[in-house]
Formats: structure tokens, sequence, C-alpha cells
């Protein structure tokens, strides 16, 4: 039943990934500027830990990939599906997942990180980012 699991998942990334790449443009209806402030506070989605920022000073991190041009490889729901679950998509991520606290192991939590609002935000951002 796992392999099964593992499959269909895989089948479901490659759609969504597939879909960000030949599909209609899909656009979040949040609000960038939200978004960028989300996505550089660090008690928030503190993104700029580990993904550069195109525009970034001081210290921009390499460990993630780079958001440059990130709204360009990817649609809305691509994006989201990165921040709610990178695991989703890759497995082996060490991104953690930011809209659910599914299958994880930190200490009692009530609520994922980021709320759907700043999710759509963030999403949002991303996008402007060609």
């Amino acid at each position: 039943m796992r392999f099964c699991t593992s499959i269909s998942t895989a089948l479901a990334a490659t759609a969504l990934l597939c879909n960000a790449a030949a599909g209609p443009a899909v656009w979040a209806q949040g609000l960038p500027e939200q978004g960028f402030r989300i996505i550089t506070t660090g008690t928030l989605g503190n993104c700029i830990a580990c993904h550069a920022l195109p525009g970034q000073r001081d210290l921009p991190s390499t460990f993630g990939p780079s958001f440059d041009k990130i709204g360009s490889r990817y649609d809305a729901h691509a994006l989201r599906q990165w921040i709610v679950d990178a695991r989703v998509l890759k497995p082996d991520t060490l991104m953690p997942p930011f809209g659910t606290t599914q299958g994880t192991n930190a200490f009692v939590r009530a609520q994922s990180m980021l709320s759907e609002e700043q999710i759509t935000h963030v999403v949002a951002a991303l996008q402007t980012l060609r």
C-alpha cells in the first residue's frame, strides 16, 4: 500500500510541475507587498534564511535555490505546494512545511507556521519575480 501511495504522490507532483511549465498563468490573489514582508521577516516565513532574494544585500543565502525568476518557473499552484508542504514535490527536501503540521516532529503546534492568507501573499510575491 505504501508503494501505491508513493506512486500516486509522485504522479501528483509530476502533474503539478508539468502544469507549472505548460498551463495557463494562474495568479494568486494575495498582496505581493505583504508576501515580501513575510518572506523577509524572521518571525514569519524567514524564507531568506535559505533562499536568495533578487536584490538582497547583506549575506544572501545559498542553502536553497534562489528566488530569481521563480515566478517564470512555477505557477501559483506549484508555488503554493512548495510552501505548504514541499515534501509532496520532493520527499527528501530539507524545506519545512509552512502550511501543515501533518507528519512533522515539531513540539506541540496547534497550527501551521503560516496561515492560508499568508501563503497566498507569499505566492503573489513570488509570482512577481520573473
